[in-house]
């Protein structure tokens, strides 16, 4: 069993840069490495969190009283496939096999967008449009990441986890409860370890070119210059945009847009000491390097409250909160 380091700084473990330390700080780099550590947290009763690249997380200003496990699990492999060998002494070895879907296994530790430019070298479709998305597999997984009107959930066959009772099990579609923004990982809290991936043939430079396009919108819709952690909440429900009259997308339904909301009525660049809600993309707030935890939860109780009074909408935070609110 490898060593705990005491005390660390969780601030330089996430996007937002804050967060006060972890009384016990470990880095898993392979799947065996993280099911031994969280066995010992389980056996020893000490209370554990598990952490990718911290990017949709906001850990608080005292940190957290346990053990906090940076998952660097790294293994991408091809675990199935589907098509037909093709006939004939002349094919080139790369042309004998005609593969048509093809199933992907990926270590939950691995950053998204390495799994994402994997892909795309090895022409298989279905991942292209969540090219530079944040934060790594597992925490893809755990929170259903969406890139407008695509959810990564409808991609995913199989997730191996380990359960609070040391087990690891595998779970299907059916068990994993997906839905925008959520997986049954929120109610269980079991810890990720492989997700399967079934994608399609498709023509290399096609996928490139739309992978591309989707950088290119999070480059210019995006504050992607200051430490943030994404979006700070989830969408409205449809009701909610209907009720409000809000305008609608390019598919002729009311847009759901939490970022909108805030736009209209005025808070982009609202401050809070080192925090303030983003000029680019008023879903984001940011850290001017000088932020809080403190502040950050004080801004978005800020606009928590004001889109209540303007809209009667109870906004619902897409961040995961790290450590006591109070502390």
């Amino acid at each position: 069993m490898k060593d705990f380091q005491k005390n660390i700084p969780l601030s330089k473990h996430t996007y937002f840069k804050i967060g006060g330390p972890a009384d016990l700080f470990a880095v898993a780099n392979s799947t065996d490495e993280l099911i031994e550590i969280v066995h010992h947290a389980q056996d020893n009763n000490i209370p554990f969190v598990v952490i990718g690249n911290g990017s949709n997380v906001l850990i608080s200003d005292a940190g957290f009283r346990g053990l906090v496990i940076k998952n660097k699990s790294n293994k991408i492999q091809f675990k199935g496939f589907t098509g037909r060998v093709k006939r004939g002494r002349g094919l080139p070895a790369d042309r004998r096999v005609d593969l048509k879907e093809i199933i992907v296994c990926v270590d939950s530790g691995v950053p998204a967008n390495q799994l994402i430019r994997y892909t795309l070298d090895e022409g298989l479709a279905g991942l292209e449009s969540f090219l530079g998305l944040p934060g790594t597999v597992g925490g893809a997984i755990y929170n259903n990441s969406h890139h407008l009107d695509k959810l990564i959930g409808d991609l995913v066959v199989e997730v191996t986890t380990l359960a609070s009772t040391g087990e690891i099990v595998t779970l299907h579609p059916p068990d994993l409860k997906f839905a925008y923004d959520y997986s049954i990982f929120h109610d269980t809290k079991d810890t990720i370890l492989t997700a399967s991936f079934q994608l399609k043939r498709g023509d290399k430079d096609k996928l490139w070119e739309i992978g591309n396009v989707a950088v290119k919108r999070r480059a210019t819709t995006q504050p992607l210059n200051k430490p943030s952690s994404g979006c700070i909440f989830r969408n409205i429900s449809q009701a909610d945009a209907m009720r409000i009259g809000l305008p609608a997308d390019k598919a002729g339904n009311p847009t759901r847009s939490v970022g909108y909301l805030i736009d209209k009525i005025g808070l982009k660049g609202e401050r809070v000491g080192g925090a303030s809600v983003s000029d680019i993309h008023a879903n984001f707030i940011v850290n001017d390097g000088s932020a809080t935890a403190s502040d950050i939860l004080q801004l978005t109780q800020i606009i928590k409250d004001r889109v209540k009074s303007e809209y009667g909408v109870d906004l619902q935070e897409e961040i995961i909160i790290i450590g006591e609110v109070g502390e």
